[in-house]
């Protein structure tokens, strides 16, 4: 090597070489990672605007057949389809299931593609088999400013996993009847025994009803009593 070759500078360059290229790297896979992530929740615009229940797309993809529940809780009472919005393959069928909550209801699509009659009865289905890929907005009718509103899309991977799906936003008739029956019985209960106050109430109702007994007896005792202690002297003098 000739004594006056200078290596420093070739050194620092391929150094600065070597780093830019794994920033690069680094901002490539950055930028792959975040077009995934946003692939993976569709672009609604403001469809869910207001919408209490919406909290993401849920991934259906895999399953030949998806219930979603009409009448589920949700925009201040039982106005909701629950999921409110789901990912399907094509060919999947989404089948419509009424609570019996919250009135009639139907199943709207958007884009006029397809419409469910008015139904209030729990149990009812409605189904419809997404063939071709897109994303289907639809509304229930009577509570679409309510904020009742609901999305299909179909083709596409990513979004929530349904294990997630909270139990209660179904809706379902079992919680409540069970809260319901047992507050009734609990409260039935409470009254005979298990609640002090109801014993003290019961206790003073009780020492209420013998005073009263004990007074309309002794009442014309008493009033013929200061009858006499009142009776004049009849003018005689001692």
């Amino acid at each position: 090597m000739s004594p006056n070759t200078d290596t420093s500078g070739t050194t620092r360059r391929s150094f600065l070489r070597g780093t830019a290229a794994s920033a690069g790297a680094a901002a490539a896979a950055g930028a792959s990672m975040s077009t995934a992530s946003a692939q993976s929740e569709p672009d609604y615009g403001d469809w869910f605007s207001g919408v209490s229940n919406f909290d993401g797309t849920y991934d259906f993809t895999g399953k030949s057949e998806v219930k979603v529940t009409v009448g589920a809780k949700g925009n201040g009472g039982a106005f909701a389809f629950s999921p409110a919005a789901i990912r399907v393959d094509p060919g999947t069928k989404v089948v419509w299931e009424w609570t019996g909550k919250g009135g009639s209801h139907n199943v709207v699509d958007n884009g006029g593609s397809f419409e469910s009659d008015m139904i209030s009865t729990a149990g009812e289905t409605y189904s419809r088999t997404f063939d071709s890929e897109g994303t289907f907005k639809y509304y229930c009718q009577p509570h679409k400013m309510m904020g009742m509103k609901g999305a299909v899309v179909v083709g596409g991977s990513g979004g929530k996993d349904p294990s997630e799906l909270s139990s209660s936003s179904s809706g379902g008739s079992g919680s409540g009847s069970g809260s319901s029956g047992g507050s009734g019985s609990g409260s039935s209960s409470d009254s005979s025994g298990g609640n002090p106050d109801a014993k003290d109430a019961e206790f003073f109702s009780g020492a209420t009803i013998v005073t009263s007994v004990v007074m309309s007896f002794l009442s014309p005792l008493v009033f013929a009593a200061l009858l006499f202690l009142k009776r004049p002297d009849d003018g005689r003098e001692e």
